[in-house]
């Protein structure tokens, strides 16, 4: 999408993970999740907030004790999306109309690197789609890359039983 600038985003969550072997692992969570852009057309250069809470549900494999890739389905569940003019003009609100968009799956990939006891880095590749209405300008379709930091509570090198 060519009318769309993507800027910064953020997440926080929580996860479990079950181990069933040394390599292999599944694991779930929520994460609050911002998404924010900026339309890029002349006559719109205004701003999307969407926010949605997250459920992941991954597979993790296990090449090394310092490194996992991942992979696994996504549900987005819409709790608002605002933008920085007025969308709604029989409320004449910055809320978008209930709608425009919607609860979504998708799909990620991604690395984890430990760096330090239990402290890890991360790298995530997330796309979302569900089909739009072709003539409204909002879609339902996102594509982001995530960088993460992650901290253990419980530690997770422990060995399976």
């Amino acid at each position: 999408e060519d009318y769309v600038v993507h800027k910064i985003s953020y997440s926080a969550g929580a996860y479990v993970q079950f181990k069933f072997s040394k390599t292999f692992s599944l694991s779930s969570g929520a994460d609050y999740y911002q998404l924010n852009y900026q339309y890029n057309l002349n006559k719109n250069q205004s701003y999307d907030e969407l926010t949605f809470l997250s459920f992941p549900l991954t597979i993790r494999v296990f090449p090394s004790r310092k490194l996992h890739f991942e992979t696994g389905l996504l549900y987005h569940h819409l709790i608002e999306a605002r933008n920085t003019e007025i969308v709604d003009l029989r409320k004449q609100r910055p809320l978008y109309p209930e709608g425009v968009f919607k609860n979504v799956f998708g799909w990620l990939f991604g690395v984890q690197y430990n760096v330090w006891k239990r402290l890890d880095v991360s790298l995530q590749y997330r796309f979302l789609k569900k089909a739009s209405d072709t003539q409204r300008l909002q879609k339902n379709h996102f594509e982001a890359f995530q960088l993460g930091l992650h901290f253990y509570i419980l530690n997770p090198q422990k060995k399976p039983k």
